[in-house]
């Protein structure tokens, strides 16, 4: 009688554990990975630099689960490169996730095996299901073999070109061609093209719809002057010292429009740039030797969540989630649409082209 009563109370027991997964739609499982990241306590992540990456990174994360610390090395992608490669050589392992651009990532990671598969990072159906995702799970690949980095978000790569229209005559410029008229020599500003950043991503998407002549004739014949000051670049289109801008960041223009000034500062639209997006600092690797495997286990899915991706779009970068609603409409992705991502591992020997050539022109 007695074994009765235990086997019906363990059934008892098994029927609630699966129905309390069924209503939170996590697996079986997933109480028994949080509550193994919980005794590691942290997860170790390496991410872009600035306060708002670093609120979107951390705050959301902590609240969801404040039992694990976020420990967030933030920085520009060449410093944090430098660091961990040097780490790595030296046999010291600290960092659990990269979170960056996928360009630097795979092209100082990968060669020196230094991602594991980020495949089985994927747990929860809200995260590995292709109805949650713009172009399906399989469409945020950067990497060649589809496995090791991950984008979540980004925006449309075809605002390229940014004009102050309170200077500029409203329908004068459509397309990034009619900056070739002689009239706009020496007023226009970009983003440095000879180094990574969007003003390389904007000179990339220009010439793989306009060809190279055509980016050769701009840096050129136009007189562009070039900064790698983005806050720098944004100031000088909104006070109209220089009208145009290529490479220009969104994340700084909002900043000056919550503040009052450039609302008249805006790309036009050109349907043929439209097919391409860029990940911005959205993609994320999982380090091979990670200190705190279940912790980062659980921070990815967190991230690739839809709370986790609500939290980054404060970054003012658009989610790939189509339950997430964008912070920049203009720019956001949409259901349905084929895109091409520049800053995958495919367009790398593209990106290093118009690289050599920036770098030759603008001696």
């Amino acid at each position: 009688m007695f074994n009765k009563v235990l086997f019906l109370a363990l059934v008892f027991s098994l029927a609630a554990t699966a129905a309390r997964a069924g209503e939170s739609g996590a697996p079986a499982n997933w109480g028994d990975i949080v509550k193994a990241a919980e005794g590691e306590k942290q997860v170790n992540i390496a991410g872009p630099p600035g306060d708002a990456f670093r609120a979107a990174l951390n705050d959301g994360f902590k609240k969801a689960y404040p039992k694990i610390n976020v420990e967030l090395l933030g920085g520009s992608g060449r410093d944090k490169v430098a660091r961990i490669l040097r780490e790595r050589s030296g046999g010291v392992y600290n960092w659990d996730l990269y979170i960056s651009g996928p360009t630097s990532a795979l092209a100082a990671f990968k060669p020196v095996n230094g991602f594991d598969s980020f495949r089985p990072m994927f747990v929860l159906p809200e995260v590995k299901e292709d109805k949650y995702w713009i172009g399906g799970v399989e469409g945020g690949w950067a990497d060649l073999e589809k496995k090791l980095y991950y984008t979540f978000a980004g925006t449309l790569a075809g605002d390229n070109v940014h004009v102050n229209w309170d200077i500029v005559p409203a329908g004068s410029i459509k397309t990034a061609l009619d900056l070739l008229d002689p009239k706009w020599t020496g007023k226009i500003v970009m983003q440095d093209p000879r180094v990574e950043g969007k003003g390389l991503n904007d000179a990339l998407v220009l010439s793989l719809v306009y060809g190279e002549d055509f980016l050769r004739k701009l840096l050129r014949d136009q007189k562009v002057v070039i900064t790698g000051d983005r806050r720098q670049l944004v100031e000088w289109v909104v006070r109209g010292r220089y009208p145009i801008a290529l490479g220009l960041n969104d994340y700084f223009l909002t900043t000056f429009k919550e503040k009052g000034v450039g609302k008249n500062v805006s790309a036009p639209v050109d349907p043929k740039t439209q097919i391409y997006w860029s990940s911005g600092s959205s993609g994320v690797g999982l380090f091979n030797r990670a200190p705190h495997p279940s912790a980062a286990k659980v921070y990815a899915n967190w991230l690739l969540s839809k709370a986790g991706q609500v939290e980054w779009t404060k970054t003012q970068n658009n989610s790939r989630r189509v339950d997430v609603p964008p912070s920049e409409p203009a720019t956001a992705l949409k259901p349905g649409q084929n895109y091409r991502n520049t800053q995958a591992e495919d367009m790398i020997p593209a990106r290093q082209k118009i690289e050599a050539l920036a770098k030759e022109i603008l001696q």
